[in-house]
C-alpha cells in the first residue's frame, strides 16, 4: 500500500514538471497563429481590396490568388524545411521559418499593387511550410504521450482559431497597412523567445550528440536522473534509424507506406472538409447570403475560438480517430445544409428568403462548432507522431506537399463553382466527398492517444500493445 502511494505521489510530481514542454510548444505555436493569421488574411481582405477602387486596382479574379498562391509556394518549400530538419535541427529550422512571415507583414504594409500583395502571400507559403513540418516534429518528439494528448492538442487549435478570429476583428477596424504593423508582433515574440528553449533530442541523438541531447532531456523532464529515460531513447532512436530512410523505404516498408496512408487521407478528408476554403472566404461567404458580413464573420470567428477550447477536453476523452470521424460526418452535414439555402436562395426565386440571412450564419456556426472537434485540427496535431525517426523528413514533406496542393485545388475550386454555377453547388460537392472520405477514415485511421512515438511505430508494424491507459505516461520515449 505505501509502495503504491509512493509511486502515485511520484508520478504526480513529474506531471507537474512538464512546464517546459507546455512553453515551448507555447512559444513555437506563435508561427501556427501567424500562419492562420496571414492564410485567413482573405477573409476581411478579399473583399475590401476588390471593392476599393480608390486606394487599389484589383479584380476578384486577381484576389484569388490570394488564396492559390501561399500552398503552391508551400509545395515548394516543403523539400528545403524537410532537410533543413535533419540538417541543423528542428529548433533552428522553425526559426528561420519565422522569419518569412515578418517579411510579408513589411510588404502588405507597403504594398500598393497586386503584385506586391502576391510576392506577401508567396512569403506565407514559406513559412507555412516551416511550421507544419518543423513545429510538427518538434512538438511530437519534445513532448510526453499526456503532453501531446491534451497540451499540444490545445495550443495548436487555439492558435488556428486564434488566428482567424485576431485577424478578421483587426481586418474589419483597421487598414490593410495598419493590419500589417499589429501582425508583427507575435513574429517578433517568437524570435526574440525561441532561441531559449531545447532541441529535439531525438534530432540530437540521430547526430550523435548523446551529451546534448541528455542535457535537453533532463530540461525538458525537468529532473537530473533521465538515465533510464535516455536510454530507452536512445535504443527506439537507434531502432527507427537502423532503417535507411531512403524514398522508396517510405512506399516499401509497411509502416511507413501505412503512416503515409493515414496521413494523406486525413489531409484529403481536411481539405475537401471546408477547412481552407471556409476559413479563407468566411466573410465572402456571408456576403453572398446577403446579409451583415462583418458581424457574421467575427460572430463566427468568435465561437471558433470558444468551440476550440472545449474541444480539447473532448478530443483528450474520446481520442483522435473518433473525433475526426464524427466532425467529418457533421461537417459534411452542416455544407448539405448551407447547400440547400444557397440553392432555394439562388435557384427557387418564387421563395424570398431576404428574411432568413440568418440562416447560413446557423449553418456556418454549426460547421465551426463540430470542425473544431477534428476536421480542423487533428491533422496538424498527429503529423510529428505517424512516421519514425529515420523518414520523418521526407514523409512530412510529401503530407505537407499534399496539404498545399489540396488547398490550393479546394480554394480554386470554390471560387470556381461557386462564381461560376452558384454557392450551393460548391458546399454540395464537397459535402458528398466529406462523406465518402469519413467512411474510409473509420477503416484507415490510427489511434494514436496516449502513445509513445515508437509504440505508435510497433502498432504499424503490427505488434500488439497493452492498452493505452496502462502506459507510463511519463515516459517521453
Amino acid at each position: 500500500m505505501a509502495s503504491k502511494c509512493s509511486d502515485d505521489c511520484e508520478k504526480k510530481e513529474n506531471s507537474g514538471k512538464n512546464w517546459l514542454q507546455i512553453l515551448a510548444v507555447l512559444i513555437g505555436c506563435l508561427t501556427t497563429l501567424q500562419n492562420s493569421i496571414h492564410f485567413s488574411w482573405t477573409s476581411p481582405f478579399f473583399v475590401q481590396l476588390t471593392k476599393d477602387k480608390d486606394n487599389y486596382d484589383i479584380s476578384e479574379e486577381q484576389a484569388s490568388y490570394f488564396t492559390t498562391l501561399p500552398p503552391i509556394v508551400q509545395i515548394l518549400s516543403c523539400p528545403i524545411f524537410s532537410v533543413l530538419c535533419d540538417r541543423i535541427g528542428r529548433k533552428n529550422a522553425l526559426l528561420i521559418g519565422g522569419v518569412p512571415f515578418i517579411l510579408a507583414c513589411i510588404l502588405e504594409a507597403f504594398a500598393k499593387n497586386v503584385y506586391v500583395f502576391h510576392v506577401a502571400r508567396c512569403l506565407t507559403g514559406v513559412g507555412a511550410s516551416a511550421n507544419y513540418i518543423a513545429l510538427s516534429m518538434y512538438a511530437g518528439e519534445i513532448c510526453q504521450p499526456k503532453v501531446r494528448d491534451f497540451w499540444v492538442n490545445f495550443l495548436v487549435s487555439i492558435s488556428l482559431s486564434g488566428g482567424v478570429l485576431l485577424i478578421n476583428f483587426i481586418g474589419f477596424y483597421f487598414d490593410v497597412h495598419q493590419t500589417a504593423y499589429i501582425c508583427l508582433v507575435p513574429g517578433m515574440l517568437f524570435l526574440i523567445a525561441f532561441p531559449f528553449m531545447p532541441e529535439s533530442p531525438y534530432y540530437l541523438l540521430m547526430n550523435r550528440r548523446d551529451d546534448a541531447a541528455k542535457d535537453s532531456l533532463k530540461r525538458l523532464l525537468q529532473r537530473e536522473d533521465v538515465e533510464e529515460d535516455f536510454q530507452q531513447l536512445k535504443a527506439d532512436v537507434k531502432r527507427q534509424m537502423s532503417e535507411t530512410g531512403t524514398w522508396k523505404d517510405l512506399f516499401c516498408i509497411v509502416a511507413n507506406r501505412k503512416a503515409l496512408f493515414a496521413g494523406v487521407l486525413m489531409r484529403v478528408a481536411q481539405q475537401f472538409g471546408g477547412s481552407a476554403f471556409v476559413a479563407a472566404y468566411t466573410s465572402y461567404i456571408f456576403e453572398e447570403s446577403g446579409g451583415d458580413a462583418k458581424t457574421a464573420t467575427l460572430i463566427y470567428s468568435g465561437v471558433f475560438v470558444v468551440v476550440t477550447i472545449m474541444a480539447a477536453f473532448s478530443i483528450d476523452h474520446l481520442g483522435r480517430k473518433m473525433s475526426f470521424v464524427i466532425s467529418m460526418f457533421l461537417c459534411a452535414a452542416c455544407m448539405l445544409y448551407l447547400s440547400v439555402f444557397y440553392y432555394i436562395k439562388d435557384c427557387v426565386p418564387q421563395w424570398d428568403v431576404s428574411n432568413y440571412t440568418w440562416v447560413p450564419l446557423i449553418g456556418m456556426m454549426a460547421y465551426i462548432i463540430f470542425s473544431a472537434f477534428g476536421v480542423s485540427n487533428i491533422p496538424n496535431v498527429m503529423l510529428g507522431e505517424l512516421f519514425s525517426a529515420s523518414i520523418k523528413a521526407k514523409g512530412l514533406n510529401v503530407l505537407i506537399s499534399v496539404m498545399g496542393l489540396l488547398i490550393s485545388l479546394t480554394s480554386y475550386l470554390f471560387y470556381l463553382f461557386s462564381s461560376s454555377f452558384g454557392m450551393f453547388t460548391a458546399f454540395l460537392v464537397f459535402s458528398l466527398i466529406s462523406f465518402g472520405n469519413a467512411i474510409w477514415c473509420i477503416f484507415v485511421l490510427p489511434e494514436t492517444k496516449g502513445k509513445t512515438l515508437e509504440q505508435i511505430q510497433q502498432e504499424f508494424n503490427g505488434q500488439k500493445l497493452v492498452k493505452p491507459e496502462k502506459l507510463d505516461s511519463q515516459k517521453l520515449v
